[in-house]
């Protein structure tokens, strides 16, 4: 199931957080002073909307082969930066401390919460493409996506109301990069199409998104959300482009490796970097998309090096700090396990 990762999926991946932090930096932003950057704040979302997409449909690409431990360590991570970000910005009160103590279960993060989530059930949605026939599989991905991206897409309505960014989103996603592992596997000589098909898609967005918030006075970001058919086909575009090269970079490698540390870290780095960064005065400015450009870039920078420096510190105990979580969590299942098992025969014989 898993394929060995050569550099351009991790540039890929270094690309999507670069493009998350840009979404986000222009979030802050009150572009509506200028129309030039009220349309580059939209095509900024047409384009770099896709990040979220592209790393799930890595993930299914690659198949995610579930292993606890490796979820524990990534869950340390997570809840040190977070009490980490939350001290740091003076945010003392007991419920914020609580909530970042538990990082994952308290949706502190909907994107990590919903991975871990997605991680649980991988080793049951694996078993879906391998017992479903190909035509079947299919019929099953063109059903999930017409409930949940067509549909949402064209009726401006959904049935999840959460605009792509929940689980049911990430399972169909999930199956969809499964299905390209498993039967489009075929290498493309040329990118002509792949790259029509993502400047189409980039295209429609932006134009429709950019007609609405003409007409309507107001930034709209209705086609480029997580659920958008258009944001979907265009993440696909995007993987096939992305597996067509072949490289190799320690460097990048690397730093990929500190891809979900950045996503952490994102509040946190803006929170301190905003104090000495205004971007009001700026915001008719034409060179504006290039601040922001520096701006995401010094927040990834800063982010990786934080996380290089928790690896070399604290994350020295990381290993032991696993078997020790992990020994207490099989044992609280097992007592768990028990304690059912017991009501049941009691109650139901």
């Amino acid at each position: 199931m898993s394929k060995d990762r050569s550099s351009n999926f991790e540039l890929l991946r270094l690309l999507c957080i670069f493009g998350i932090l840009m979404m986000h930096t222009f979030g802050g932003i009150d572009t509506s002073v200028s129309f030039f950057n009220t349309e580059i704040h939209v095509l900024v979302n047409s384009i770099f909307n896709m990040g979220v997409t592209c790393f799930i449909l890595l993930s299914g690409y690659f198949g995610i082969r579930f292993d606890f431990k490796k979820l524990i360590r990534l869950d340390l991570m997570i809840i040190f930066f977070t009490i980490f970000g939350t001290i740091a910005v003076g945010n003392l009160g007991i419920k914020a401390l609580i909530k970042s103590c538990i990082p994952v279960i308290s949706r502190y993060y909907w994107f990590i919460s919903c991975y871990f989530f997605l991680c649980f059930l991988t080793p049951f949605l694996n078993q879906i493409p391998e017992k479903l026939s190909k035509e079947n599989f299919e019929k099953l991905l063109a059903v999930l996506l017409l409930l949940f991206s067509v549909i949402p897409t064209f009726g401006f309505f959904e049935i999840m109301q959460d605009g792509g960014k929940g689980l049911v989103h990430m399972v169909m996603i999930y199956l969809l990069g499964r299905y390209l592992a498993l039967y489009h596997n075929r290498s493309h000589n040329t990118g002509g199409r792949l790259f029509l098909g993502l400047f189409l898609s980039i295209g429609f967005i932006f134009l429709a998104d950019s007609s609405l918030t003409f007409v309507r006075g107001k930034l709209y970001t209705t086609f480029c959300r997580d659920c958008s058919i258009f944001i979907i086909f265009g993440s696909v575009m995007v993987l096939l482009l992305f597996r067509e090269l072949n490289f190799h970079s320690r460097f990048i490698n690397r730093a990929a490796g500190n891809v979900l540390a950045v996503y952490v870290l994102d509040g946190t780095v803006q929170t301190f970097l905003l104090k000495w960064i205004d971007f009001k005065p700026y915001a008719g400015s034409w060179f504006l998309v290039f601040l922001a450009i520096g701006y995401a870039l010094a927040i990834m920078i800063i982010a990786c090096l934080l996380n290089e420096v928790r690896k070399a510190t604290i994350g020295r105990l990381e290993p032991w700090l696993v078997n020790v979580v992990n020994a207490v969590v099989m044992w609280g299942v097992n007592a768990v396990r028990g304690v059912v098992r017991r009501l049941l025969t009691y109650f139901i014989g």
